[in-house]
């Protein structure tokens, strides 16, 4: 069999250049917008974080344990405990930042939610949460828990390279089941990244067994991306709906049967607590993106690969840099009209996408 060319894995930087533009516009909540049917406002059942914590776990898979399966372990661990430290101290000074600016204002609806009284009892109180990361600003909240997820993959490799893959899986939901008892999200949220790392861990074998079956691959391929669209219009209908329930012309669901139906479906892809449901879609919908990236990569690189990419290719950068900018826009700049607030939140991901191109910014800021 002739060899497979290796590149770059571009549909990952497209889709993470698409998350980035998704949480830019959602953190911004400027609606109303046509931009919610691009990013449901971040109320789908499943959002853009849970799209990055996928991507970030399959790529340790892929690279950390696979790639660099014959590398020291030590030093592959050093790597990772120093990049999860960078990311730690980035998360503690944004948060600093915004919450300082937030309570200097005296509050603003837009901007993410303060401590709570206890936290902000006295000085000491609020430094010792944000520290022990017991509070961490909303907009790099994503930070806390990628760190926490690096900090703790050097074992996770150590149990690959031992062959206890079963007993990981067995610590992975044990771990998942413990999150509910403590509320905390992260232990919730973990079996994302290493439910995905264990999936690029077996990356290669599984794209050669789908190359040795293409008829196989054709229909789960198309079967992905059917159930993904499907799901998606499900997701946006009963998400984003509510004017056109209540609308005396549409008579294929009024507003009792909606409500009625939501309350049974919505707690099954709940994100606080993480639910089996979400989880499950969250995969689903990764994949068929996936597959959807791949089939149009061309024709997508051409018309936004220009933005995409390179948001994508430093989308760490990109996100730590819109939690410090858009305090700035929200409490500069007003809410008015769909026309207007479209203008506006595309306006600011353009200033994302040049600002990622200043030289001083690119070295500051964590790759």
């Amino acid at each position: 069999m002739k060899p497979v060319e290796k590149r770059r894995i571009y549909e990952f930087d497209l889709l993470r250049g698409l998350f980035i533009v998704i949480i830019i516009i959602d953190h911004l909540q400027f609606w109303p917008s046509p931009l919610s049917y691009l990013t449901g406002e971040g109320r789908l059942w499943v959002s853009a974080a849970e799209g990055f914590f996928l991507i970030s776990g399959l790529l340790v898979g892929y690279i950390r344990a696979y790639k660099d399966r014959h590398k020291p372990l030590w030093d592959i661990s050093k790597t990772l405990l120093k990049r999860a430290f960078t990311l730690y101290i980035w998360g503690v000074g944004i948060t600093f930042a915004v919450t300082g600016l937030t309570l200097l204002v005296g509050g603003h609806e837009l901007l993410p939610k303060l401590p709570s009284a206890a936290q902000l009892a006295n000085p000491f109180a609020f430094i010792s949460a944000v520290f022990t990361m017991n509070f961490f600003n909303d907009w790099i909240y994503f930070l806390r828990m990628y760190a926490i997820m690096l900090a703790a993959t050097p074992l996770f490799l150590w149990m690959l390279r031992h062959n206890y893959e079963r007993v990981l899986i067995i610590i992975m939901l044990g771990l998942y089941v413990a999150g509910f008892a403590i509320n905390e999200g992260t232990l919730q949220w973990q079996i994302l990244f290493f439910g995905a790392a264990l999936l690029g861990y077996k990356l290669e074998a599984i794209g050669i067994w789908l190359r040795q079956h293409p008829i196989t691959k054709r229909i789960a391929t198309i079967s992905l991306v059917v159930t993904t669209l499907a799901t998606m219009i499900l997701s946006y209908f009963f998400v984003l709906s509510w004017g056109l329930v209540e609308n005396p012309n549409w008579h294929w669901m009024d507003r009792d049967q909606y409500v009625a139906i939501r309350a049974i479906i919505d707690p099954w892809f709940s994100s606080y607590p993480m639910e089996p449901g979400r989880i499950i879609l969250s995969f689903l919908w990764m994949g068929g993106l996936f597959m959807f990236m791949h089939t149009f990569r061309r024709t997508i690189m051409r018309f936004f690969g220009w933005l995409l990419t390179p948001l994508g290719g430093r989308s760490l950068s990109a996100y730590c840099l819109q939690a410090l900018l858009l305090p700035l826009i929200v409490l500069t700049i007003p809410v008015g009209n769909s026309l207007y607030n479209t203008i506006v939140a595309l306006g600011v991901v353009l200033l994302c996408w040049a600002l990622l191109r200043v030289p001083i910014i690119k070295r500051i800021l964590p790759v």
